[in-house]
């Protein structure tokens, strides 16, 4: 893993991504980035590109269009520093609140509502046109940190491409289910076999080590899979 910060941050930030690299056991560098703050380049050689502004910044760069443009920029760019580019992320730092609080067209009436709807608006233009996520993070040293140093550490381990979990968005089964449903749960937990495919291959071939060792001509024979579905059910278990 390697770990860029650009050369234009303050001292604090740099240091703070020194000592990230260094409990991360990233390799350090500082240098003038052509986009972005932060670069983290994964054991694939692929670069992950996070643009940080501080919530004035952010705000202001939306009232002035300046947002869309880097944004774009970012969209369009393949590699960096020679590296290809796998995702890009925008982290804004600090309180919107608080900031807007503090700007004089809002003290002289207290009106938060307009300005809360460009920021609503601009958080999803950003996520869904140009398809970036977006990370708030309270003003503090701490929260930069926690930020830097957990996206570095699920880069190193393929958290961030990993699927979902069955266990997150299936019921957990009832120890009381009969051996049967029990088997169709496990096989319907299978990437690709929902609960109708699990019940009609458990009807054809009883178990689930008869599936695992199907070939894809006996996978056919079953009513309801053809060809394309026999070669990824086949593929599962090979």
């Amino acid at each position: 893993m390697k770990f860029f910060v650009d050369n234009r941050e303050s001292n604090n930030v740099i240091e703070l991504a020194q000592e990230i690299a260094h409990e991360t056991g990233a390799i350090f560098k500082v240098q003038q980035l052509p986009l972005g703050d932060f670069l983290i380049i994964n054991s694939n050689e692929m670069a992950v590109v996070i643009e940080r502004k501080r919530v004035n910044d952010f705000i202001s760069s939306i009232r002035s269009n300046r947002l869309w443009q880097q944004l774009l920029n970012l969209m369009k760019t393949e590699k960096i520093l020679d590296y290809p580019i796998k995702r890009q992320m925008l982290l804004i730092h600090g309180t919107c609140s608080e900031y807007l609080s503090s700007l004089p067209e809002i003290n002289s009436n207290g009106d938060l509502s307009s300005f809360w709807g460009q920021i609503v608006g601009a958080q999803q233009e950003i996520l869904f046109v140009y398809n970036t996520p977006i990370v708030f993070i309270e003003d503090d040293a701490d929260a930069l940190k926690s930020f830097l140093k957990i996206t570095i550490n699920r880069e190193k381990q393929g958290k961030n491409d990993k699927l979902p979990q069955g266990r997150w968005y299936r019921k957990p089964k009832r120890s009381t289910l009969p051996e049967k449903n029990q088997k169709s749960y496990v096989l319907a937990s299978i990437p690709l076999i929902g609960d109708s495919l699990a019940k009609v291959l458990l009807e054809h071939f009883r178990t689930i080590r008869g599936i695992a060792t199907a070939s894809i001509k006996r996978l056919q024979q079953v009513p309801g899979i053809g060809k394309k579905k026999a070669e990824r059910i086949y593929a599962i278990f090979h």
